[in-house]
């Protein structure tokens, strides 16, 4: 279900397109811009990776057969996305079914297998990168809780070809949704037992339970699976934060149905906002509602006995379980010793995760912890052409100004390293055709 759709034209870029029959206004997709989309997950009644992903398709209003031309780059063949309307308890939403054909693709069992196929596909990097992550940190979880390394973890109990067009689908939709910033409601969980290859197991599943460390969870009760380990693991890796609906204008909502009719409307909600500037949080500095403002948390720990080899691998670790940055200050310590000081910055719900972390991967005995406000400008996404191919600058808005900008790291590099040409090169020329863009724009 697409709400104020005339905010939306273009909503997505690339090759999907709006199904709707109104025309596009004049001049969209010349110069697309992105101010700030940002993507909530309702969990009233839990999460699971079809869920996830049919929300997506209903907000969006993608046809299957476009997401199915982009999973085609993963090289997989006899597979089709079913997706219809349903009914749960008088609210309609998208079923997401994906049909396998026996005996024509490989079978996807292991870590391994999922990660093959991944580097052996023409997806873009990123969502390489952040599909690999989601799925080691799944495997890493189902082994954890059966006492096998992540690379012996059998994907049969979660489906591993479900669960590969869940994550992937997912981040593809999120990419030409140009969505910047994903936060989610407290998830609700099913109570009872289930009956897997490994014997009867509570509910919530062991697994799910080692994805939701630090998650705000409830439950009221239910009878059955609310959160399956595949939804845990995408709302984890993609939430920044967890907490109630923050404010902004509302793009679009989408409804994703789950399997089971229970007494309840079994459905996840998706709704796209358009962030406004926090005006208690602003402090009067520039022009009223483009000063953003969030929550954090400030990490610190000191150090003079670490080995120097093991920063890297800690910094990597503390990324990829969802810091926004972190930093290694030099110091010099008590008894007249060189140290480091560990900075990390990250959302409040991450705080035990982190702390853990730090822990166990470094020598410190302690750490402080400060709260603190982040304060942003409106951010927008501009899409340029170059002669060497696409490329996306990050622009910082204050008021109608666009008081900084740069090109997309990531995009120079893939073009850079498809071309061979120097990367130092490919920035000056995305810079020159977003000035250019923006000339021509305001003629």
């Amino acid at each position: 279900m697409v709400l104020g759709r005339d905010l939306l034209q273009p909503l997505l870029k690339g090759p999907f397109t709006i199904s709707t029959r109104r025309k596009a206004r004049k001049g969209a997709g010349k110069m697309m811009k992105s101010k700030g989309r940002h993507l909530y997950f309702h969990c009233f009644s839990g999460a699971s990776g079809d869920m996830i992903l049919g929300a997506l398709l209903d907000l969006a209003m993608v046809e299957n057969r476009l997401l199915e031309k982009e999973l085609d780059k993963l090289g997989l063949e006899g597979f089709k996305i079913s997706g219809k309307r349903v009914r749960r308890r008088g609210m309609e939403g998208t079923r997401l079914v994906v049909e396998e054909k026996e005996g024509v693709s490989p079978p996807l069992r292991t870590l391994h297998d999922l990660l093959n196929i991944l580097e052996e596909s023409s997806l873009k990097e990123e969502i390489k990168k952040k599909a690999g992550y989601i799925f080691t940190r799944l495997a890493r979880a189902e082994g954890k809780v059966h006492g096998v390394s992540a690379e012996r973890v059998h994907f049969h109990e979660i489906g591993a070809l479900d669960t590969l067009v869940d994550v992937v689908g997912t981040l593809i939709l999120l990419d030409q949704l140009q969505v910047e910033k994903v936060t989610s409601s407290p998830l609700h969980l099913g109570s009872g037992f289930i009956q897997v290859q490994h014997g009867t197991l509570p509910l919530p599943a062991p697994a799910t339970l080692e994805l939701l460390q630090g998650v705000p969870i409830y439950s009221r009760g239910v009878e059955g699976e609310l959160v399956t380990p595949t939804g845990a693991v995408l709302i984890t890796s993609l939430a920044s934060s967890f907490g109630p609906l923050p404010p902004g204008r509302l793009l679009a909502a989408g409804y994703g149905a789950g399997q089971k009719e229970l007494d309840h409307p079994n459905l996840l909600r998706v709704l796209l906002l358009q962030e406004e500037a926090d005006r208690e949080g602003g402090g009067g500095e520039g022009p009223e509602g483009n000063i953003l403002r969030e929550n954090i948390l400030v990490l610190e720990t000191n150090m003079d006995d670490m080995n120097p080899e093991m920063y890297p691998p800690l910094m990597e670790k503390l990324l990829q379980e969802g810091a926004w940055d972190v930093s290694l200050i030099p110091l010099h310590m008590k008894k007249n010793r060189p140290g480091v000081m560990l900075q990390v910055l990250c959302s409040p719900p991450l705080l035990g995760k982190m702390q853990e972390i730090i822990f166990r991967e470094t020598s410190s005995l302690g750490l402080r912890v400060f709260k603190g406000d982040k304060y942003y400008l409106r951010r927008e996404r501009v899409e340029v052409k170059t002669p060497l191919g696409k490329a996306f600058v990050k622009v910082g808005c204050l008021g109608e100004d666009e008081v900084n900008w740069a090109p997309e790291h990531q995009d120079c590099l893939e073009i850079s390293r498809r071309t061979g040409r120097p990367l130092k090169e490919i920035y000056h020329l995305v810079e020159k055709a977003y000035w250019h863009q923006k000339k021509k724009g305001e003629e």
